[in-house]
C-alpha cells in the first residue's frame, strides 16, 4: 500500500468528521437532507479512519497493541451506528410519532459521550508507544492531551440537558469533535514520518575483544 496512505486517510477523516460533527449540526433548522449527508460523511469517515488505525496497529506490540485493536473496533462500530441513527430516522419524515422521534434522538445523542471510551482505548496505546520512542514524542504529547480531555468528557454521559456538558452538546461537538479530528490527523502525519534511528549499541558484551597476548617464553 502507498506509504502516504495514512496521511491521506488522516486528512480525509479530519475533514469528513469535522464537517459531520461540527459544521452540519450548526446549520439552522431541521432538514432530512442534512441528516442524510451527515450519515454519508460519517460512513466515509469510518472508511478513512480504519486505514489510519490499521497502519498505527502495525507499529504497536504487546498489550498496548491488543488494547488498541479493541478500541479501534469500538470506534469504527460507533461511527457506523451513528450513521444509522443520523439517516434512518429520516427515511419516512412525518410518519413517526413525536415521542418516538424524541426517544431516537436521545439515543443518538449518547453516541459522542460513549465514544469517549473508544477514543481513550486508542489514544493510550499511542501514548505508551511514543514514550518508548517508537513513535514521535510530539504525538505522545497529543495523545496525552486527547486522553485527558476525553476522560473529562465522559461527564457528558450524565450531563443535564441543555447545558455545556449535556449528551451530544457543545462539549461533545465543539471541544471533543475538534480534538478527535486533530488527533487522528496528527496520527496519520506521524505514521508517514521516517522511523526513528536505532540507538547505538552500548552493550559491553559486543565490544571488540582485546588483542591476543604475546606468548610467554
Amino acid at each position: 500500500m502507498n506509504r502516504r496512505a495514512p496521511l491521506i486517510a488522516g486528512v480525509a477523516f479530519a475533514v469528513l468528521y469535522a464537517t459531520a460533527v461540527l459544521l452540519l449540526p450548526a446549520l439552522p433548522g431541521p432538514d432530512s437532507g442534512i441528516s442524510r449527508v451527515q450519515a454519508l460523511l460519517l460512513a466515509s469517515a469510518a472508511l478513512a479512519l480504519v486505514v489510519v488505525l490499521a497502519f498505527a496497529r502495525d507499529r504497536l506490540t504487546g498489550p498496548p497493541a491488543h488494547l488498541f485493536t479493541i478500541g479501534s473496533a469500538l470506534l469504527a462500530t460507533q461511527l457506523c451506528v451513528a450513521a444509522w441513527f443520523a439517516a434512518g430516522t429520516e427515511l419516512r419524515p412525518g410518519q413517526v410519532t413525536a415521542g418516538t422521534e424524541r426517544a431516537l434522538d436521545d439515543i443518538a445523542a449518547m453516541w459522542l459521550p460513549v465514544g469517549t471510551i473508544a477514543n481513550v482505548l486508542v489514544a493510550v496505546p499511542i501514548l505508551l508507544t511514543a514514550n518508548e520512542d517508537r513513535l514521535p514524542r510530539w504525538l505522545g504529547t497529543a495523545a496525552a492531551v486527547f486522553t485527558v480531555e476525553q476522560l473529562i468528557e465522559t461527564i457528558t454521559i450524565i450531563g443535564p440537558p441543555g447545558s455545556f456538558i449535556s449528551p451530544g452538546g457543545p462539549m461533545n461537538q465543539y471541544l471533543g469533535g475538534t480534538l478527535t479530528a486533530a488527533f487522528f490527523l496528527a496520527l496519520g502525519v506521524a505514521l508517514v514520518l521516517p522511523d526513528r534511528p536505532a540507538a547505538p549499541d552500548d552493550d559491553p558484551a559486543r565490544e571488540s575483544a582485546p588483542a591476543d597476548e604475546s606468548p610467554v617464553d
